[in-house]
């Protein structure tokens, strides 16, 4: 019986996980010691913004970064890491608590915020 219900336990945790998570992002750095430390994120938000003046090139602009919580995040300098790719049109930043994507579009741009898990 004690088995049943923890299987029961596992599978409903499980099936939680799995329902509750919007995306997943994983990043590999590398920490001091030159390990490999692999980054595990989990969506918490993400909208659309339509900023015509936005774009790869001038994303510390975006009003994204207006708001206190985030006003400082793209100059911080405990950054883990900090990815710009030209050919997706998209910007990385994340640190140990956190990380936000921003996928440019002609037009705008979509914001994702990550928490660690």
């Amino acid at each position: 019986m004690k088995k049943k219900l923890c299987v029961l336990i596992f599978v409903s945790l499980l099936c939680f996980l799995f329902t509750s998570c919007d995306e997943v992002l994983s990043v590999v750095t590398v920490n001091k010691s030159g390990e490999k430390v692999v980054n595990n994120y989990v969506s918490l938000f993400s909208n659309d913004f339509y900023e015509k003046n936005v774009s790869l090139r001038t994303w510390r602009k975006a009003s994204v970064f207006d708001e206190e919580p985030l006003a400082d995040f793209a100059d911080r300098k405990d950054l883990l890491f900090k990815i710009e790719n030209k050919k997706e049109n998209v910007v990385v930043l994340g640190d140990e608590e956190g990380a936000i994507e921003i996928v440019f579009f002609d037009g705008g741009y979509k914001c994702t915020i990550y928490t660690s898990m």
